[in-house]
Parts: C-alpha cells; sequence; structure tokens
C-alpha cells in the first residue's frame, strides 16, 4: 500500500491552513473590497450611464480577485475528500493559477488560465487562443515533472504527479482531431472530471499523502470552506454582480449611441442627395 511506502517523515503533523492572510487565499478579493470601502457611492447619474463601482485601487486588483473568485467556486465542488494547494509564486494571477489537487483519483498539476471571451483551439499539444500559440500543455507537463520530484524528495517516490490544463472564460473550445497529451478543458468541468475518475488511492493513502504535500516548497494548502471564507467569496460576488451590471449598461449606452449616430449619418445623406443632385443637374 502507498501509506507503507511513504517514508516516516510523510506523517509529521501539520496545522490545517486557517482563514488568514497567511493562507494565502482571497488575498486579491480582500484587497479590493478593502480599497472599496473608501470609494464614494456612485452619482444616479453614474449609475445610469454605466460608470464603474470600482476605485482606481480596487480596479488594479479587481481581475486577480475574480480569478480568485472562479478557482474557489470550481475547486470547492471536489468535496472533503481533496487536499488543495494555490502555487505561492502563480506570478499574475489575473491570467491564472497553478494548483495541486490530492484526491482517490491520483495527484494533479493543474494550470488554470483565463482568457475572457477568447476561442479555444486543441490540436495536439498545440493550443491556440484567438490564433495565437499558447505553452500551456508544455508548462503542466513540466510543473508535473517538477511535483512528482519534489513528491518522491519528501519520501513519496511513488507518487507521479499528471498534468491538467484548465481554461476559464472563454467563449469557445475546439478539440482537434489531433489528442492533446494532456487534458485540456473548461474549469468549471475540472470537478465532475476528476471526480468521475476511477479511484487510485484509498482514504488511508490520501491521509499519509496529505502532509507531505502541505510541505511542498512555494505551494499553500488551501482553507477548509469556513465562515469567513464564504463571507468574503459572498462579498465579492456582490461586487462582480455591480460590476457586470455597469458593464452591460455602459455597453448598451454605446450601441444606442452607434445607432443613433448611424441614423443621424443616414438622414443627413438622404436629405444631402437630392441637393447635390440639383446641383451638379443645373
Amino acid at each position: 500500500m502507498l501509506g507503507d511506502r511513504v517514508s516516516d517523515k510523510a506523517h509529521e503533523s501539520r496545522a490545517p491552513a486557517s482563514f488568514t492572510e497567511d493562507s494565502g487565499f482571497g488575498l486579491a478579493m480582500a484587497a479590493c473590497l478593502r480599497a472599496q470601502r473608501d470609494r464614494e457611492p456612485r452619482t444616479w447619474f453614474q449609475r445610469l450611464r454605466g460608470a464603474s463601482p470600482l476605485s482606481a485601487e480596487a480596479s488594479a486588483v479587481y481581475a486577480h480577485g475574480v480569478g480568485e473568485l472562479e478557482s474557489a467556486v470550481a475547486l470547492a465542488a471536489l468535496g472533503a475528500d481533496w487536499f488543495i494547494a494555490g502555487s505561492t509564486d502563480s506570478g499574475d494571477t489575473s491570467v491564472g493559477a497553478d494548483h495541486v489537487v490530492l484526491g482517490p483519483a491520483g495527484v494533479f498539476a493543474v494550470c488554470s488560465r483565463r482568457h475572457p471571451g477568447a476561442k479555444a483551439v486543441t490540436a495536439g499539444r498545440m493550443i491556440l487562443i484567438n490564433g495565437r500559440r499558447v505553452a500551456y500543455v508544455r508548462d503542466a507537463t513540466i510543473l508535473a515533472e517538477r511535483l512528482t520530484d519534489s513528491f518522491a524528495a519528501l519520501g513519496a517516490p511513488s507518487v507521479q504527479v499528471r498534468p491538467l490544463v484548465t481554461l476559464t472564460g472563454t467563449s469557445e473550445l475546439v478539440r482537434g482531431r489531433m489528442k492533446a497529451p494532456v487534458p485540456v478543458l473548461p474549469l468549471q468541468d475540472l470537478a465532475a472530471w476528476l471526480i468521475r475518475h476511477e479511484a487510485v488511492y484509498s482514504r488511508a493513502e490520501i491521509a499519509a499523502l496529505v502532509p507531505v504535500a502541505g510541505r511542498l516548497s512555494g505551494w499553500t494548502a488551501r482553507p477548509a470552506v469556513t465562515g469567513p471564507s464564504i463571507r468574503l467569496t459572498a462579498r465579492f460576488e456582490r461586487l462582480r454582480t455591480e460590476v457586470d451590471a455597469a458593464r452591460r449598461r455602459y455597453r448598451l449606452w454605446i450601441a444606442v449611441g452607434g445607432a443613433v449616430a448611424l441614423a443621424a449619418t443616414v438622414t443627413m445623406v438622404a436629405f444631402a442627395i437630392p441637393a447635390i443632385v440639383a446641383l451638379f443637374a443645373g
């Protein structure tokens, strides 16, 4: 059994991650909400024309917060049988994040990438985002190899970390005839994809591996679903609803303004043509 093969170091206890700034979870959402506290309420005219409810400071971290919210919702669907850790060195989290996911189906390196409104096409090892080639399959493969080595160094040499690529916000995901060597799927489908896979670890084996995963350098365990985490995500979701509503209203005004301008142009041309014709005819 895997539990017998994990060295004694793997059974060292580690305090569970709590919902604090030390956990690394929700930092961008919390920062965005803090920045909003001093934001002056929008006037009725600003709301009417679709002005953003975000302050300048909040706008700078808002996209990061959206990324945290999307991954939190998708990963929470896995339930208590799964251990999740997020990278503490993910760079620009507005474009994605990396996670280690450990559960009955195995251990996975999940590279999540955000491309709102983009069209994604997979063709073998290649992924195209709006026609531009990205190296997400390579990134996920390298990450999985490094994590496999890290587990081995921590006393779990039998762990084979598998790579995954998830995309969020894309308008379309087209799969080419060449099968990708790494699974590529929408982030919202991740939980269902993992849960329906055949179990390769027992609960005892998972319990033996969780302390090992908890000691991976550069990774922080996601906190359990608690009252504070629920309240944070709920507050940020309300802010996101306001931002989305403002954007829809602003786009509506742009569309109406364009239609009015086009109608005015057509009307002007309709009146101008007879005058021009008469001028040249005379």
